[in-house]
């Protein structure tokens, strides 16, 4: 059986899940954020032809032969997939948008709400970095933000025929499943890798695959910490260690060295643009 894939920046972890479940399986997978240039996308699509089943995200008519519809007309079988994103163990998480794209930081595209609203409002990088305790947390919504994510995510894969919600309860006996509201660590997407592969017909419940022996690529790529506040809510392990978003910097930033990087950043960018940063203004009323 040949299994095509195109998805998220997942799309590495569900190829390793099918190839663990599945071993004879030859798979596939592309990541839809490399597929901006036509050529590559016409490729991607002859090559899905010829495969007995393809599992991809939602692709818009501007994906071309990759969109959904299109597809669907051109391969054997298509399953359509959500990706999993999850704020709740990062929700001052964010990205800035400028006219020139998202904002390159300390931690790649990631971004703290917190630090945006400290440089709107001049205060130095130590007052900053004060504001990261339990009150602006309570105040911002953020100890909220776990439970609703759940449940978001629960509904989103409903949608898809898909139950995630025993996940969770298993996950956090584990701890923190996240390394950022988009990357989720390899033991966690295993279960939902194999959730997509049992809704996919491409496997049945009796398939189980060993969560540890998932490739965690994700490992490598920019990660804020799970902060004290938050943590102690949640009852997993907390931090103040930043990871920066290159893969030759493995030094992780301290809250100070992290917020005064993104002061940096920010000078770069346009007031209005950081204004316009989601919940900034919620910020920005509670500072004055």
């Amino acid at each position: 059986m040949k299994i095509g894939i195109v998805f998220s920046c997942q799309n590495r972890m569900l190829g390793d899940v099918v190839r663990h479940a599945l071993p004879s399986a030859v798979v596939e997978n592309y990541d839809v954020g490399l597929l901006a240039d036509p050529t590559t996308r016409e490729a991607v699509a002859a090559s899905f032809a010829n495969c007995d089943h393809v599992l991809s995200i939602f692709m818009p008519e501007a994906m071309g032969p990759l969109a959904t519809d299109r597809l669907a007309a051109s391969v054997p079988v298509l399953t359509v997939l959500p990706s999993f994103n999850f704020a709740g163990f990062h929700p001052d998480m964010v990205y800035v948008t400028t006219a020139s794209g998202y904002l390159e930081g300390p931690t790649h595209h990631y971004h703290s709400r917190i630090a945006v609203a400290g440089f709107l409002t001049g205060r130095s990088v130590r007052q900053t970095a004060m504001l990261y305790n339990a009150l602006v947390f309570g105040r911002l919504g953020y100890f909220e933000t776990f439970a609703n994510e759940r449940a978001l995510a629960v509904q989103m894969f409903a949608h898809f025929s898909i139950g995630i919600d025993p996940l969770f309860d298993r996950w956090m006996a584990r701890g923190c499943f996240m390394h950022s509201l988009n990357h989720p660590k390899n033991w966690a997407f295993a279960d939902l890798g194999l959730a997509m592969c049992r809704m996919a017909g491409l496997v049945d419940d009796h398939v189980t695959i060993d969560p540890d022996a998932i490739h965690d690529d994700l490992a490598m790529h920019a990660a804020h910490p799970v902060l004290p506040p938050l943590a102690r809510r949640l009852g997993v392990a907390g931090s103040t260690l930043f990871k920066p978003g290159h893969p030759t910097q493995m030094n992780h930033l301290s809250l100070e060295d992290f917020v005064e990087k993104e002061y940096k950043a920010f000078e770069t960018a346009g007031r209005a643009e950081l204004e316009a940063v989601p919940m900034v203004s919620n910020l920005l009323a509670i500072l004055g």
